[in-house]
């Protein structure tokens, strides 16, 4: 029932960058694409954002989950649960560095984190016992 360390100092930057390109890179193309004024344009980035940004977290979280939790020879979800709640910890120390206001986004960006890390835990589990059931 041990962490995999290693794994979990590798995958948690990484997952976090992920995410993060995740949600900015729509916001981009969407920036470039509008004919507006700036303002409107961040607008409707902000918007787009309320969506990427857990929708990223989530994704790249499990797939990070996935893989801190895969070669564990059990404790899955614990080694999922500790990779989304190093991910969420640099995403919250990103919001508060940024200024970020504490809203809708700041929140749903967390939880999107840490149930996508626990989400890819499970799936983990789920893939070593297919393969001893096999």
């Amino acid at each position: 029932m041990t962490l995999r360390t290693r794994r979990l100092i590798v995958a948690a930057p990484i997952t976090e960058l992920l995410a993060v390109l995740g949600m900015l890179v729509p916001g981009a193309m969407l920036f470039e694409s509008l004919d507006a004024t700036t303002t409107a344009r961040m607008v409707e980035v902000q918007r787009l954002a309320l969506w990427t940004a857990p929708t990223a977290g989530f994704v790249f979280s499990v797939l990070g989950g996935w893989w801190v939790a895969r070669p564990a020879s059990n404790a899955h979800e614990r080694n999922g649960l500790a990779l989304s709640v190093a991910v969420a910890l640099i995403d919250l120390a990103l919001l508060i560095a940024s200024g970020a206001p504490f809203g809708v986004l700041f929140v749903s960006s967390l939880a999107s984190r840490i149930a996508g890390g626990y989400c890819g835990g499970v799936l983990a589990k789920r893939r070593a016992r297919a393969l001893v059931g096999a």
